[in-house]
């Protein structure tokens, strides 16, 4: 069934609201650091658990979301953070967001 899943048809999970729950571990915040790109480490907001996360649009979407080529693709993408890596495609909460999304 994942083979059917096409995320760069869905991008829900990059939609899961405003309240910060893409998460960010203190390790992806000092490896951005550590490679230049404090703009990626600056763009967080409060989020669950004492952790920060990824700062969120209007629309609830990831404020990374979003390329020239696709409104579902990631503009960090090899840069993601862990709780973006570890995301499985097809895993019960990848399937409750499609289906929250519509999809």
């Amino acid at each position: 069934m994942t083979e059917e899943l096409d995320c760069l048809t869905c991008g829900a999970c990059c939609r899961t609201g405003a309240d910060g729950r893409i998460l960010i571990p203190p390790e992806d915040l000092v490896r951005w650091r550590k490679m230049g790109r404090d703009d990626i480490a600056a763009a967080v907001q409060p989020g669950h658990f004492g952790l920060v996360g990824f700062a969120t649009r209007e629309d609830g979407s990831c404020v990374h979301l979003g390329t020239p080529n696709s409104a579902h693709a990631c503009r960090i993408y090899d840069l993601r953070g862990t709780t973006c890596r570890d995301f499985e495609k097809g895993s019960s909460q990848c399937l409750e967001f499609r289906r929250d999304a519509g999809h």
